[in-house]
Order: structure tokens, then sequence, then C-alpha cells
């Protein structure tokens, strides 16, 4: 009976065994690659919001055997799908996935730019080169004689590597084009090469206007001096800007001194030819709205202003363009409020903005502004915001007036920090000023249309990247310690572009620079006034 018992116990055992399900999640856990060394790479771009790698690769590298050397994760855990160090061919886009307990997909992009020209005696203008269908077009005035060209310089391939047959000195005859086959690694390429007679020996080729310049672009006959010739359209008198230096006949040159909103009349010069006329206009000098925050209301909440008002009269002050963190701040009382209008300290009209970081209940909030919305808290976490407001123009500087008084950074107020920084217990406070011109895509960057960049304080993938592919100028002001009164700062903008246009401004200050890692201090201040975009 015993026995019995004993094995119904053990068969009872196992059948309950059989009913228990773990209901236990697996905890997620990102995975991303944060870094990766390439062997014969320029660059190598990660971007994590987007899991993707981008590497430039050296132009004299073979892109199809490239030595992947190391590569690093955010977590020891992580498992790539195939081996990624080692030599692979990177001509084409590759996925991978990484593996932690959960799925993550990234993809490696590799871009190669080479370096190409062809310049015959007597032409006009760069020559026109087609590297997916191997061709190259000089253009030559109606004077040349197509039969009997010179070829002064070639580059089709890689530097140092490449070579050709025949020998481009024995081609001279384009008036049917002629065949070259370029060699590099063990790649063989045939290349057409043709010249192309142009009735205008000189011509505008492009015009870039900005505020109070403009970029002019022209082609002329390679060997002769070249430039532009520019006048007001209310004027007959024309300035003469001289080209620094041409390649193959093409020049860029700068007009500088222009007015904005003002109409001019150039044309482009090569020896004694002159190209037909051509009218541009300047952009605007538009400035930022509210920029000495005179105004301001309560149409948010009763706990803290808002830069901005409803009633007033001024259409560019009805709605907010200026934000802060006073939402996120206040939900456990207005006595937390961290931006603030001060009638009191002030350089120019009736106040200037003020931004004190503070110690909120549990956690650390630099006080701050910037153009665009708060979106919402993420408990005690953190919060959403987002930046940038809609904005076409290319100023060269942000100026302004400010004065800071940097407190010292607390055990209680050292949170978190980016990789890298030594911020310790003891050190200054900094403070930081920053202008960003981009066109970034809401929906690529989680925003809405008017303020297109998404971040997340609790996800620090999501924080603003300078140096991303976006991103088309740059200007930033960091303060280590405190200023005596107020000062006049102007922050030059570095153009990493000179050629695309901005669709969105970014204009942002904050008492901490890393109140979005919750470090600084709450006895730090600064005060903003007078601010203007220089053109």
């Amino acid at each position: 009976m015993a026995k019995v018992r004993l094995l119904s116990i053990f068969a009872l055992a196992a059948a309950l065994s059989g009913c228990i399900r773990n209901d236990i999640p697996y905890p997620v856990i990102p995975a991303s690659i944060t870094a990766m060394d390439v062997e014969g790479a320029l660059s190598v771009g990660i971007d994590e919001q987007n899991s993707r790698v981008s590497i430039t690769l050296d132009e004299i590298t073979d892109i199809r055997n490239v030595n992947i050397k190391s590569v690093s994760f955010n977590e020891e855990s992580v498992k790539p799908s195939w081996d990624i160090t080692g030599v692979h061919d990177l001509s084409k886009k590759l996925k991978l996935t990484l593996t932690t307990y959960q799925d993550y997909v990234w993809e490696i992009r590799t871009e190669q730019p080479v370096e190409r020209y062809l310049n015959v005696a007597g032409q006009i203008g760069s020559a026109r080169i087609d590297a997916v269908n191997h061709r190259a077009i000089v253009d030559v005035p109606e004077s040349a004689d197509v039969t009997a060209l010179d070829i002064v310089s070639i580059k089709l391939g890689p530097r140092e590597i490449s070579s050709y047959s025949p020998d481009p000195s024995s081609i001279h005859d384009l008036s049917e084009g002629a065949e070259i086959t370029l060699s590099y690694h063990d790649v063989k390429e045939v290349w057409h090469i043709y010249a192309e007679v142009l009735e205008e020996k000189v011509r505008i080729t492009g015009v870039d206007a900005w505020t109070r310049h403009a970029w002019i672009s022209g082609q002329g006959e390679e060997g002769k001096s070249c430039g532009i010739r520019i006048r007001p359209e209310d004027s007959d008198s024309w300035t003469e800007i001289p080209a620094e230096s041409t390649q193959g006949g093409s020049f860029t040159v700068c007009a500088e001194g222009l007015q904005p909103r003002s109409s001019y009349i150039v044309k482009a010069y090569c020896g004694q030819d002159e190209s037909n006329e051509s009218t541009f206009v300047t952009d605007t000098d538009r400035q930022l709205p509210n920029s000495g925050f005179e105004t301001w209301s309560n149409a948010e909440s009763g706990k803290y202003c808002s830069f901005y008002d409803p009633a007033s009269s001024d259409p560019d002050l009805q709605q907010k363009w200026w934000c802060s963190g006073n939402k996120g701040s206040t939900t456990v009382g207005s006595s937390y409020t961290i931006t603030m209008p001060d009638l009191n300290d002030k350089v120019a009209g009736n106040s200037s903005i003020k931004l004190a970081s503070a110690y909120v209940i549990i956690k650390f909030a630099a006080g701050n502004v910037f153009s665009g919305e708060f979106s919402r808290t993420i408990g005690t976490s953190g919060g959403v915001i987002r930046l940038g407001r809609p904005f076409e123009q290319r100023p060269l500087a942000l100026r302004l007036s400010l004065k800071y008084n940097s407190g010292i950074i607390t055990q209680k107020t050292l949170s978190d920090k980016p990789d890298g920084d030594p911020v310790k217990v003891g050190d200054n406070d900094r403070g930081v000023v920053w202008i960003a011109l981009g066109d970034w895509d809401y929906r690529k960057y989680g925003g809405t249309e008017q303020c297109p960049l998404e971040v997340n304080t609790t996800d620090k993938s999501t924080f603003f990247d300078r140096n991303s592919e976006n991103v088309i100028a740059y200007g930033e002001l960091i303060l280590d310690k405190s200023t005596d009164g107020w000062i006049n700062v102007e922050i030059p903008l570095e153009y990493h572009t000179l050629t695309r246009k901005p669709t969105h401004i970014v204009v942002s200050a904050a008492a901490s620079l890393l109140g979005d890692y919750f470090t600084g201090s709450a006895d730090s201040v600064m005060w903003l006034d007078a601010l203007e975009l220089v053109y």
C-alpha cells in the first residue's frame, strides 16, 4: 500500500510539473554596435537609432576585400548572426542580426568616393564624369580642332594604383570618341572619352544666394583668367570678382556684402568673353521670434510662464516657438519652476530669461530653454521633448548677451554622464548654448513636421547628435565657470555643406550641460537676452 501511495505522489508531482507555465518575461536588452575598426576606412559612423553602420573607405582600398579588424557591442551578451571580423566584400549592403533575448537587425553600408577628372587643353569647364557607365565628356570651344586635342591630365580611378591603356598622351582625336582601359586591383574598366563643341565660351552654371552673400559658379576656357561681374539690379555700376582658382575651366566665386531681399545681376567672364546676364534675389535676414523674451503668458499653466501669448497683436508671438522643461518639473508643484522671465536682471527691453537648475524631489532638472515643444513625462524617470522649428535661412552666427553662475556638482546631483566625460563631485557645473540647422525628417527622428527631433531622456540613443548626416551647420558655447556679470558672445556656425538648405533650426540653452543625464548643480543659473542671428 505504501508503495502504491508513493507512486501516486510521484505521478501527481509529475502531472503538476507538466502544468506549470513559465510566465516570467525575458528582460529587454537592446543590442547595438558601439565601435568598429575597419582597415582602410576614412570614417566609421554608427547610428544606434537606425541600427546602421556607415563606412567611408579611402579610394585605394579594395572594397571587395575589406578587413574589419574589430567590433564592439553595448553588452557582452550580444551575439552576431555571423562573424563580423575578418575580410568581407563591402561593395553591397550587408545585414546582420544581433541577439540578446531579442533579435535586432543591423545593416552595414559602405561608400567609396573616388576623385575623377579629365582635362583637355582649352576645354570649357570641368569634364562630365559618368562613373556608372564609364563615360567622360569634355566641352571645347568652336575654335578647337577635335581631331588634335591634348589630354593634359586624367584620373578616372583610384590614385596611385590606376593604369591606362593606351597611354592617355597618345589620344588626340575625339571627333568620334576614344576608348581607354582603366586597370586597378584586379579590375578592368573600359571607358569612353568624348568631346562636345560649345557655342558659348563662358557661362553661369549656378547661383546659390544666401542673405548677404552668394556663391556663383561658372565655366570658361581652361587656362584663361575667369571670374564674375555683379551689380544691384537698380545700379549700372559693376563689381568684378576674379576667381581665385579654376579646375578645368570651372570656378566658383563668393560675392559678399550683399543686401537681404535684394535683386542682383551677374555675368561670368573668361578672358575677353562674357556670358549672358543672370538675375538672382538674396534671402531674408529672418530673426528668432521673441528673441529678447519680452513676451510670456500663463497660456499653458498657472504654475509657470510660457514664452508666447495668444492675445498678442503680433502673429509671431501668438504661437509657441520656445519651450522649456517647466511642464515636467512643476508636476510636483509650482515652486519647482526652472525657466522664468526675469524683470530685474536684463540687458535690453523689459526682461531676460532665467534658467535655474534645481533638484526636484528625487531628480535633478537643468534650467533650460529650446526651440520646440515638451511632449510628456515618463513617470519620475525623465521626459520626452521635440526639438526644432521650421527655418530655411542660413545665418553665419548667433549673437546674444548672457550671464552665468556655475554651481558645484554634488553627490546628490551627479547621476550619469556621457562616455569619456570626466565630470565628478566637486567640479564646477557647465552651462551651454548651442544652435543647429538641419534637414531632419520627422518620420526618421520620431518628432512632428513642426518639431522633427524627438529626444527621450531615458534613451541615450535619441539624444541630439551634432555629427548626424542631417545636420547642415552647428555651433556651441560651453561655459565652465561663472561669468563676471553680463557678457556679449557670438557663436559661429560651422557649415558641413554649402549646397543643402535647412528645413529647421534648433536653438537650445541649459544652465547645466549634462541636464539630459540628470547631472549638474542645483545652484547653477543662466540668464539670456537679446538673441540675434548674424548673416
